[in-house]
């Protein structure tokens, strides 16, 4: 920070002081657009927070959670106050496992307030995710960010319904079912996958799609064919790769069953645009899959 930067940080911490958090909140603001500092955005969230400013300070503190690797109390408490459950829950499993079961009480407390006060609202907002189906795909991932406020409970109700409904975008159903891993789910669930068959799935005791084995393979193959001749081209397959994964989930085991042949037909593909391969498992599924992937360009 420059001088008078540094002029207007005290300033700002001298409202703090006096209680008065809205002032200074709005210095701290025009600080952080102005400095990467984390000193600021600590201070900023905090100014937000007392100020019953919390869907401001949620938006500050979960760019930069980071920043709150010592106060993860205060960062959960901001981040309940703005009703953001679900995402709560999974930051928390991302901590050891006796710092988890300190915080998950508060969340489990902050969803009962909010269902006993805010009946009605939980109601909508349930409904909303409910009916996600009846529409298209930016305004299905809309609504499912939205359910992201919803309490655990009711977020399990819709998400159960929705990976079983055909209407559900198969891209719609990967991040409901990546959620469900983030937030430890140990229920069996029916979920209606990409080969249009329910199968019966642990969220939990799946591996997340980024560190499925036959993916890090078919990763380390593009990679050894393309990163010195063709890095344009292998960062556009990477991509798709990726995003393949994330349809397959969790049937990757089942239908990559031969690495090296997907990423040759993958290829063949990116540079003659026609499939080609003996192997008709293979051509039956990158056909399936990206149909999905064109449609998104």
């Amino acid at each position: 920070m420059n001088s008078e930067q540094m002029k207007q940080f005290e300033k700002a911490k001298k409202l703090s002081a006096e209680n008065k958090w809205r002032d200074a909140a709005a210095i701290f603001l025009d600080l952080r657009n102005q400095v990467d500092d984390k000193e600021i955005i600590i201070w900023a969230t905090k100014a937000l927070y007392n100020s019953n400013q919390f869907k401001l300070a949620y938006q500050v503190a979960v760019q930069s959670p980071q920043v709150f690797a010592n106060n993860l109390d205060f960062l959960v408490q901001v981040c309940l106050k703005a009703q953001h459950f679900i995402s709560t829950r999974a930051m928390i499993l991302r901590q050891l496992e006796e710092v988890a079961n300190k915080l998950l009480p508060l969340v489990q407390d902050a969803e009962a307030k909010y269902r006993q006060e805010f009946k009605t609202t939980v109601q909508n907002q349930l409904r909303a995710f409910y009916h996600l189906g009846d529409y298209p795909l930016v305004e299905q991932r809309k609504r499912l960010l939205a359910a992201d406020q919803l309490p655990m409970a009711d977020f399990m109700v819709g998400a159960k319904f929705l990976l079983r409904d055909p209407f559900t975008h198969q891209f719609v159903k990967a991040d409901i079912l990546n959620i469900l891993q983030q937030i430890k789910c140990q229920e069996k669930i029916a979920m209606l996958c990409i080969d249009e068959k329910e199968h019966q799935i642990v969220p939990a005791k799946l591996s997340m799609v980024y560190q499925n084995p036959l993916i890090a393979e078919c990763q380390k193959i593009l990679k050894d064919q393309l990163e010195q001749t063709d890095p344009q081209i292998l960062r556009a397959l990477l991509i798709q790769l990726d995003l393949q994964a994330i349809l397959l989930n969790p049937l990757i085991d089942e239908v990559i069953t031969d690495p090296k042949e997907w990423v040759n037909v993958m290829l063949k593909r990116a540079t003659t645009g026609e499939y080609s391969s003996k192997n008709k498992h293979i051509i039956h599924w990158q056909e399936k899959l990206n149909q999905f992937i064109d449609k998104l360009q």
